[in-house]
């Protein structure tokens, strides 16, 4: 595995410190698919490739434990963890469950600003194509659909969650362009149920609109 070429596509290493910098590297990699499920990390190696220390390396593949993104086992190493269709099913409804809580928590206190946003977000994704900026901008709908929850612990887990999802439906759902139409027809019915202050309706669309996803989680996982 080419890891300079990971960590090429990362931000700027100034003003991480070594251990987030090289945490960075392998959760990009990680969520876009470059490492993929049951790939064997070796400390050696990202060590030589990143220039750094071990420790940094290790300390980095803890973090990635602690969001399911990584398995550490004892004696053997580290590995990118492999998601079942079952965990996956059950990565969605956890989504859905904090999502729509965070949605009923956060319509009322919508401002015109918001709608503004989330307007600007939705042309942007009727005009993008290409897999991973069509992945972030739906990330973008659904972050700043929810901010007025103003939940960080929310937050934290909706990112880990979210993550895990979503290096497993890129191919089924980013990349099809009727699945992609389909999801802007859903976030505009959501936002305009929003703009309405119909938490109810906003909330109820917001529930169909995740867990329908879970038809997309391709067949040869089991």
């Amino acid at each position: 595995m080419d890891y300079k070429a990971l960590a090429a596509n990362v931000e700027n290493r100034e003003g991480f410190g070594t251990q987030e910098w090289v945490y960075r590297v392998l959760r990009a990699g990680i969520v876009n698919g470059a490492l993929p499920g049951g790939m064997q990390l070796k400390q050696d190696e990202i060590s030589a490739a990143l220039n750094v220390s071990h420790i940094p390396v290790r300390e980095a593949l803890r973090q990635l434990e602690a969001q399911q993104l990584v398995t550490i086992h004892a004696n053997r190493g580290a590995t990118v963890t492999e998601l079942s269709r079952d965990m996956l099913i059950n990565c969605m409804q956890v989504r859905a469950a904090i999502s729509t809580a965070m949605l009923a928590i956060a319509v009322p206190r919508m401002t015109q600003e918001d709608f503004d946003e989330l307007d600007a977000i939705l042309e942007e994704q009727r005009k993008t194509a290409d897999t991973m900026p069509t992945e972030h901008l739906n990330e973008r709908f659904h972050d700043r659909l929810t901010a007025k929850a103003n939940n960080p612990v929310a937050d934290m887990l909706m990112e880990i969650i979210q993550a895990n999802i979503n290096r497993y439906l890129r191919t089924g759902f980013y990349s099809d362009a009727a699945e992609r139409e389909l999801s802007v027809t859903e976030h505009e019915k959501i936002l305009d149920a929003c703009k309405a202050g119909d938490a109810d309706l906003a909330v109820k669309l917001l529930q169909a609109h995740i867990m329908d996803a879970t038809a997309l989680i391709p067949e040869s996982i089991q």
